[in-house]
């Protein structure tokens, strides 16, 4: 039986990676939309000239399917990366800056009542403090 090395798992790691960041960029750029439209006037020039037949509409509807599940896909994975980096800034600024509180690093990581009990707190002690400043 095959054993994964070190290196071949960090290989597929790039790979499953670089893939994604890849066809987002590309799905990103500003000439794509020109030829996604290109495309899409010739597929309907095809279906005018033909009579609109049944395989057509096959290619239509598949093709549409599979380009909206994929462009789900490469979206979520752009919202993860981009949300774990802002997660990892905050957590540098918590831990750079005096008299913050431990408690809210690595928040996301928590349960739903847990972050909402931190929250609570945040408020209570938030209302505590303006009280205070008041007087």
């Amino acid at each position: 039986m095959p054993t994964v090395t070190d290196e071949s798992a960090s290989s597929l790691r790039r790979l499953a990676t670089g893939v994604p960041d890849a066809a987002t960029r590309w799905a990103g750029a500003r000439w794509t939309w020109p030829v996604v439209l290109g495309v899409a006037a010739v597929g309907l020039v095809v279906g005018m000239l033909t009579g609109f037949p049944g395989w057509w509409q096959t290619t239509i509807y598949s093709s549409a399917g599979l380009t909206s599940v994929v462009m789900l896909f490469l979206l979520q994975h752009t919202t993860n990366r981009a949300n774990h980096a802002v997660l990892i800034k905050l957590d540098e600024l918590v831990r750079a800056t005096r008299g913050a509180r431990e408690d809210f690093l690595d928040l996301e990581d928590r349960q739903v009542h847990e972050q909402e009990a931190l929250h609570d707190r945040l408020i209570n002690t938030t209302d505590d403090v303006a009280a205070d400043d008041t007087r």
